[in-house]
Order: structure tokens, then sequence, then C-alpha cells
């Protein structure tokens, strides 16, 4: 499993976003619907761009994030501030947590237990068990059990977790009887009662609208999406572990869709092939990344060439890269690897994943699907 916490810690945002063309609030993820070109002033923060008939391709801006809840991250030696959760903000959204440029979106499920609720479990997809946040048991007038000790991985580090008997958990179509849940505390769980891992989801269906601040757990119906979304296949690569194959710059990809995961993450592998195949080598900065299970792994992070899945490209991206044990868990340490976060995910307007038919379904913005391409400048050039 991939359970992460913690925050980006302080960087210079003002300064990266001097570095690209500003997309209004933020680009976000675009389909090409007409033919027809675009010229505005890059003064004034816009970008040119042109547009291909028919939704051929995607194209997915990822935003300059300045902080968020899940992983923390730095761009520069780590200080002790925290950055702003979702949970934090004035927005109203409370499930569909779209991602802005002030912070990363997050998807919640309301989980009643034993009866009782609702809770907020955060929906993650990149780990395969469910946990319960130890500030959720006085709720539940349960106590953990320390002498019952459950393993847990984190994408850095692991530990024996106490655990906690539940009669039932109840979200959506997802019912679960008589299990026994491991107990994690940290400020992950800032705002949220649990997570909510794939261990449940075989056959089932998972749709996210941001736009609407509305998720759904259903029973999947095997029915196609409508042809407005960009429909990326998928493969198991352990349990309900989705993987789909991709490519950053001419480098073929492994990648986790990983809704639990507020920023992408790639491998060792992945930076080591960059670096080789780039002639002025990455340009990247130090900072470090803390899992759910608190370990601390130092890192690096550095702006990407494009990534392509399915039809999806995704430009614009800031990955954070290190030895990350998850990656050895999940026997990807030899060959690049990324885990995609909810700083991509988030900028959809909606967000559908399909576990019986084995495919993630991603549909943009309304307004932004007649534009096709837009141009950066930030850290580095490819």
């Amino acid at each position: 499993m991939a359970l992460r916490a913690g925050q980006w810690r302080d960087h210079n945002p003002a300064a990266i976003h001097r570095r690209r063309c500003s997309m209004g609030r933020g680009g976000r993820l675009v389909v090409p619907m007409a033919e027809r070109a675009h010229d505005t002033n890059a003064a004034q923060g816009s970008c040119a761009g042109h547009a291909m008939s028919g939704a051929v391709r995607i194209l997915i801006a990822a935003l300059s994030l300045s902080a968020a809840a899940g992983v923390s991250h730095a761009l520069s030696p780590p200080t002790a501030s925290r950055g702003v959760a979702a949970g934090d903000t004035d927005d109203a959204s409370q499930y569909a947590v779209p991602t802005r440029m002030d912070r990363v979106g997050r998807i919640v499920a309301q989980v009643t237990i034993n009866g009782r609720g609702p809770f907020r479990f955060m929906l993650d997809t990149g780990s395969t068990r469910t946990v319960v946040a130890e500030s959720a048991l006085g709720k539940l007038g349960l106590t953990a059990n320390t002498d019952a000790t459950i393993a847990v991985a984190g994408i850095s580090g692991s530990e024996l977790a106490p655990s906690v008997h539940i009669d039932s958990l109840d979200a959506g179509d997802l019912h679960f009887r008589d299990l026994d849940l491991p107990v994690l505390a940290g400020p992950v769980f800032h705002g949220l009662d649990g997570i909510l891992g794939m261990d449940g989801f075989e056959g089932m269906k998972l749709s996210a609208d941001f736009s609407k601040d509305h998720i759904t757990i259903s029973q999947s119906l095997g029915k196609r999406p409508s042809l407005m979304f960009s429909v990326m296949h998928a493969e198991f690569l352990s349990d309900r572990l989705l993987m789909v194959d991709g490519r950053v710059g001419p480098l073929p990809t492994k990648a986790i869709i990983d809704t639990g995961g507020t920023h992408t993450l790639g491998n060792s592998a992945l930076l080591a092939a960059l670096t080789s195949a780039h002639r002025r080598g990455v340009q990247v900065l130090q900072t470090g990344v803390i899992d759910v299970t608190q370990a601390m792994q130092p890192a690096v992070v550095g702006r990407v060439p494009d990534i392509r899945l399915g039809d999806a490209t995704i430009a614009n991206l800031f990955v954070t890269f290190g030895d990350f044990q998850i990656f050895r868990t999940w026997g990807l340490e030899d060959e690049p690897a990324l885990l995609i976060g909810m700083d991509v995910l988030g900028s959809l307007e909606q967000l559908s994943i399909d576990y019986r038919r084995k495919e993630i379904d991603l549909l943009p913005h309304s307004m932004e699907r007649t534009l096709v391409e837009k141009r950066y400048f930030s850290l580095g050039e490819w």
C-alpha cells in the first residue's frame, strides 16, 4: 500500500510562476474540439495555442502549488511550517475537492462504521488497505489493540500498527463486515477519520465530480464511458492497484494512479534515465517526503518533459524523485515508474475509475475543451 502524510514545505512559487505562462487561475486539462488558433498577450498571463478537430488528445497543464495535504515536500531546506490542507480553505468543497494554485485536492467518502457516522475517509487508489485514524476511535467508543498489530508500508517506511476490530464499514455500495483495521495517527489525518483503500473495490466503480463536489462508489455495470471522456486502459499490478503504460518524454514509463498522494512521485530509475537522455542534465532542488508512518525520505524535485498516458498529455509537471521503498515493494525499482498524484488528478472536472473494466476515465473542465496546446517556461528546458 502507499499511504502518505504531511504537506509541501515552503518554496518560492512566485519564482516558478514567473518562468511559465499563466493560464488564468492555472491550466488544467484540455480536450481539443475544433480546428482553430488563438493568440493572446503573454504579458497578461496568457499562452498561445491552436486546436485540432475532434477529441484527439488531452492536455493536462499541471499547477505549480505552494502547499498541500498529503505528502510533505520541500524545494528549499526543510522548515517547520505546515502547508494548507484541502480542508483548511474557505472552499465549500468537502468530498471531491479540486486542485488549485494554493492547495492539492483530495477525494473524501462518507463512511459509516458500526452503524455510526458519517465519518470522512480519504479515498486512496494507491493503497490496498483501509486504515482508521486514531482520532476517530473516541467517536466510536473503541480502543486500539496494541497486542494485535498489522504491518503497514508507506512511501518510505513501515511499521507495525495497533489494530481495531470493526463490525461493519459501509461506503456507498462498498460493504465490509467483521474486520480488523490498522490504526494510525499523524498529519495526513488532519480533517479525516481514516483512509479508504482499495481492498474491497473488486468489481466496483469510483467516480468523482470536482465541479459538483460529488463522489459515488457503486457496482460497475461494465458500460463504456461517454465520448467526452479520455479513457486509459490499465492492468492490475497487485490486488486492485491499477497501473498504466505511458511515456515521460521519450522514455517508456509505468504509472500508478494514486488518489491518496498529493504530489506526483518518480523513482530513481526514471530520474537516472531522464538525466542520461538530457544533455544538460536534470535541474533539481533538494526536498524531502514524509509518509504516513512519519518516516522522512530525502528527495529532489524537478520539472519533467511531457508525460503521455493514453490520449492524455501532462505538461509543466514537477515530479519529486527519490529511492522510495514503495517502488521496491511493487517490484518497480529497476524501470522508470511514477505515482500520479492529486496535483494532476484533482485538476480534472471528473475522474472515474472502473475496476471491472480496468480503465481510468478523465473529463476536463468544459470551458477548456476548445483549447489544445499551451507553452510553459519553468525550471529547465526539455
